[in-house]
């Protein structure tokens, strides 16, 4: 069976494609809903591009399961809804979706906003973002046309995870080594595929960057806002490759292809695309000339075999390579209580720490840039991570917290955890507290108390990077359980996201930002006035 709301957008679609146009207003969707009156009301609005201010025509907009879509104007109407009074705090939830259109400035695919009743005294105006567009061509350096090539997008994001480079879009290059990506707004790089052999031929194309990095000095990405578009030309190394024989070690005994990486002494990174060959028993990777370090790992449930080695690619001699997999060794994770916790609340598992390591190295191909905590049938808790440094991260917001993280004598709410291959295992020990208190308030938009995205970043060591809210339609918004401390507070009228532990990058918002104070079984109060959308446009 259909659902109501697709009945409802296939009727409205027939409608429109009949007459053109969408029904008329004695016809809208006619719905009850509780929003502190006692008086029919009729919510209307019109959905806009939030960059040209421009109506978007045929923009599917809901509220609970009515829909209905926006006319040639962008308005839209829903009639006669019959209020219970339930209360000044109540409000109600409209969602809007248009192809080629994002909820807002941060890529969500659908808007999402909350109408209180003092809003409805006049047209409610919802504002969704037009894609941005990356376009251009791929050749080589003599300017010959590099077709059949695979063009990706990836986004630079910011979480409580840390920084990641999300893949975003991707596109073949066509016959004339032409491409398209379409995209939300954002901070991008380009990467083009690895091809060891291009057209059948024993030249390979290398996979390149864009923008390259060439020094400390040079941004890792480009801006392309919304509705705008930007055109790069890509000129990747063609080079001949060269067969090198593989072999694995493993002291486990499992089988299976492990993820191959070779990284070059320039710090590229190339997948190793590895081929069995069965008459050998081993397989064959192809790579151009060069010296490289090939990192190879895979998971097998709980475990983690990883291994390295250098190998040198001189041409069709190339001796051949032995790669030695081992087990990493498992870090186990202990709680511990604080003495001063309340003695009659239940501590809680690991697992409800929502912990894992974030790496703090660049993220690139084909590189995990998390690891999350792991249960063993013996009930024992651990973390599992390849070489490399982390930041240790928990992401719980409930009544208990991490107040002291250590590995041996390393404090990981302030220094970086670093994994060395071979290293021991050692504990991390975490001591917990539910000495908490809260933080509420009222978030502005423009001098109107409005839904807002709320952030809240301590100003000290903790686990928790960020604490995030959405106000209500009235503004108000509340952290039930934080750690005691300080913090700096700010709003944005659409969510956010940003590296807010960067003084670099948070200095941008100074003149936003209220300051905070915790203290354990108190509570708070901050008033805040949000960052309209129109003061983030680059």
């Amino acid at each position: 069976m259909p659902s109501a709301l697709a009945v409802a957008v296939c009727v409205l679609a027939l409608l429109t494609a009949c007459s053109g146009r969408l029904p008329a207003q004695s016809n809208a969707p006619s719905l009850s809903s509780t929003i502190g009156s006692d008086t029919p009301t009729t919510i209307d609005g019109k959905v806009i591009n939030a960059i040209t201010g421009a109506p978007v025509p045929r923009a599917l907009v809901q509220l609970d399961e009515h829909a209905m879509l926006t006319d040639q104007e962008g308005r839209f109407s829903f009639r006669s809804i019959e209020a219970a009074s339930n209360g000044s705090n109540s409000s109600l939830n409209l969602r809007v979706t248009k192809p080629g259109y994002y909820g807002d400035s941060d890529g969500n695919a659908m808007l999402m906003t909350s109408v209180a009743p003092a809003q409805l005294t006049a047209p409610v105006t919802l504002k969704i973002y037009p894609e941005a567009l990356i376009t251009g061509t791929l050749t080589s350096t003599d300017g010959t046309p590099l077709p059949h090539v695979l063009v990706s997008a990836q986004r630079s994001i910011y979480s409580e995870r840390g920084h990641q480079w999300i893949p975003i879009g991707q596109h073949m290059t066509d016959s004339r080594g032409m491409f398209r990506l379409t995209v939300p707004a954002g901070d991008y790089r380009v990467e083009t595929g690895f091809m060891p052999r291009f057209e059948g031929s024993s030249q390979g194309i290398i996979p390149s960057i864009y923008p390259s990095i060439t020094s400390s000095d040079t941004s890792e990405y480009f801006h392309v806002g919304a509705g705008t578009e930007e055109r790069i030309n890509l000129h990747p190394l063609v080079s001949p490759t060269y067969m090198v024989t593989m072999n694995f070690d493993r002291s486990s005994g499992q089988g299976g292809i492990p993820l191959l990486t070779a990284r070059s002494t320039t710090g590229a990174m190339i997948p190793a695309n590895y081929t069995r060959t069965p008459t050998s028993g081993g397989g064959v990777v192809h790579l151009p000339l060069g010296t490289y370090t090939l990192i190879a790992s895979q998971n097998f449930g709980g475990a983690t075999e990883y291994g390295e080695t250098t190998v040198t690619v001189t041409g069709a001699n190339t001796p051949p390579a032995t790669l030695h997999l081992a087990t990493l060794p498992a870090i186990p994770v202990e709680v511990v209580v604080d003495s001063a916790a309340t003695s009659d609340k239940t501590p809680p598992s690991v697992q409800q720490l929502g912990l894992l390591l974030s790496s703090s190295q660049p993220s690139s191909l084909g590189r995990q840039t998390s690891f999350g905590i792991i249960n063993s049938r013996d009930g024992a808790f651990f973390l599992n991570a390849t070489p490399g440094t982390y930041r240790l991260i928990g992401l719980a917001a409930g009544e208990w917290f991490v107040r002291a993280a250590t590995y041996g004598g390393t404090d990981l709410l302030q220094h970086e955890l670093i994994i060395a291959q071979g290293s021991g295992s050692a504990p991390i020990r975490l001591t917990v507290s539910d000495q908490t208190g809260s933080l509420a308030g009222t978030a502005k938009l423009n001098g109107v108390p409005a839904a807002t995205w709320v952030y809240l970043i301590p100003s000290g060591p903790s686990a928790n990077p960020v604490y995030t809210v959405r106000s209500s339609a009235a503004g108000a918004f509340n952290f039930a359980h934080l750690p005691p401390g300080a913090y700096r507070a700010i709003a944005f009228e659409t969510r956010h996201q940003d590296d807010y532990r960067s003084p670099q990058r948070f200095s941008r918002y100074a003149t936003w930002i209220r300051n905070a104070t915790v203290m354990a079984g108190n509570r708070a109060s901050l008033e805040l006035e949000a960052i309209p959308d129109s003061e983030m446009q680059p």
